[in-house]
C-alpha cells in the first residue's frame, strides 16, 4: 500500500514555502503528486476532507487532518516518486512542521527464524534457544544434576550400561539361555 507523506505547518505561509520547494524539485499538482490545503481552501469540514483526499490521503486520516486545518494550520501532502521519499521527507521536516494529530505508524515486528510461532503471533520469546535442550528440558540443570535426577527419575544409563539400561557386558557366560531359563548345551 502506498501512503502519502503529510506535513502540517502552523501558517499558510510556511506551508506555501514547503509547496514551492516541492514544485522546484519537479513535483506538480496536476500529476496529483503534491497537494496544499489551507484554512481558506474550503469552508466546511467535509470540504476540507475532500480537498485533503485529493492528495491521496486516506479518509480516516483526512478527517483528523481537517481538525488541524480548522484550528488554523495548513497541510502539504505528496506522493513521492519511488526511491525519493526520504529526500522529500527531510525537505519537509526542515521547514518546522507541527504535530498533525495523527499517531505515527507502529513499527513492523521483526521476524525471528529461530522462533517462527512467536514471530507470527507477535509474542516475545520466553527463553533464548539453547542447543542443550531436548523437548523443552535442559540436559543439565543449574545445580549440576541431570534432568532425570531433578525430576526424581532413575538414571537410564550408568558407565557400565548402554543408553537403554541394558548391560554392555554380562558376567553370565550364557545370558540368553539364562534369560529364557534354558539349559546350557555342553
Amino acid at each position: 500500500m502506498i501512503y502519502a507523506t503529510v506535513r502540517m505547518y502552523a501558517t499558510a505561509a510556511a506551508a506555501g514555502r514547503a509547496f514551492a520547494q516541492l514544485e522546484d524539485r519537479g513535483l506538480t499538482r496536476e500529476d496529483n503528486q503534491i497537494n496544499l490545503v489551507t484554512p481558506e481552501t474550503a469552508g466546511s469540514a467535509e470540504g476540507l476532507v475532500a480537498a485533503i483526499k485529493q492528495g491521496l490521503v486516506l479518509e480516516a486520516d483526512a478527517r483528523v487532518y481537517a481538525q488541524g486545518i480548522l484550528r488554523g494550520h495548513s497541510l502539504v501532502s505528496l506522493m513521492a516518486p519511488f526511491g525519493a521519499g526520504r529526500m522529500y521527507e527531510e525537505l519537509l521536516d526542515a521547514l518546522d512542521p507541527v504535530d498533525t494529530g495523527l499517531a505515527p505508524p507502529l513499527p513492523e515486528p521483526a521476524w525471528d527464524d529461530a522462533a517462527p510461532l512467536s514471530s507470527a503471533l507477535g509474542l516475545p520469546v520466553i527463553l533464548p534457544p539453547s542447543p542443550y535442550q531436548f523437548m523443552g528440558l535442559p540436559a543439565i540443570i543449574a545445580s549440576g544434576a541431570t534432568t532425570s535426577a531433578a525430576l526424581g527419575l532413575g538414571e537410564l544409563a550408568r558407565h557400565d550400561f548402554t543408553v537403554f539400561g541394558t548391560p554392555r557386558l554380562s558376567h553370565d557366560p550364557a545370558p540368553f539361555s539364562a534369560l529364557l531359563h534354558l539349559p546350557l548345551l555342553t
